[in-house]
């Protein structure tokens, strides 16, 4: 299920240089480590036909959530190649997507009416929604995406929540477990 988060917040309109954010977020080793041609990152990427753009800038999301909230409103079978689409453009096309025209564009090549979503984009549509939803997961200790929630198989006993990118053997781990409990 696709609900909205806000990573950074506090991204300012022109957005920020993605180097420099992650330089003053995280730090220069970090950064240099991420900028590695066998990060792991781009590695596990790579298996997936995944090339991220490293020139790309951290930018405002909110419209692209309320984009997205749209479709789920009015043609929820095309959330999933919506998602695909804003995610390809953004990570491997570097495209601006705290502007509208690209916004639209991304919603008219998953066959979306690209007008009703300008104009839905070019009101206050799903703002409230949007805000309040990813509002309330920082109120619920959510820092960073992906975040996974998985539900004991049997129905009883507790969820099991983590953030951020793990190993595809710690989710593995996790799935069993919650399968067998």
């Amino acid at each position: 299920m696709t609900l909205p988060f806000y990573l950074n917040r506090n991204t300012p309109a022109e957005g920020e240089d993605l180097m420099e954010h992650l330089t003053a977020k995280y730090g220069p080793a970090a950064v240099a480590r991420f900028d590695a041609p066998d990060n792991p990152l781009d590695c596990a990427a790579g298996k997936v036909g995944i090339s991220f753009n490293k020139q790309r800038r951290i930018i405002r999301t909110g419209d692209s959530h309320r984009l997205v909230e749209w479709c789920k409103a009015t043609q929820p079978q095309t959330v999933d190649p919506l998602m695909e689409t804003l995610f390809k453009a953004y990570f491997e096309d570097a495209r601006d997507l705290s502007r509208r025209e690209e916004l639209v564009a991304c919603a008219a090549a998953c066959g979306l009416d690209g007008e009703a979503a300008g104009k839905a984009l070019d009101s206050d549509a799903f703002q409230r929604e949007v805000d309040a939803k990813a509002t309330g997961w920082s109120r619920q200790g959510v820092r960073g995406v992906p975040f996974f929630v998985v539900h004991p198989a049997s129905g009883n006993g507790e969820p099991v929540a983590f953030s951020g990118a793990q190993p595809s053997e710690v989710i593995a781990e996790v799935l069993a477990e919650q399968a067998a409990a």
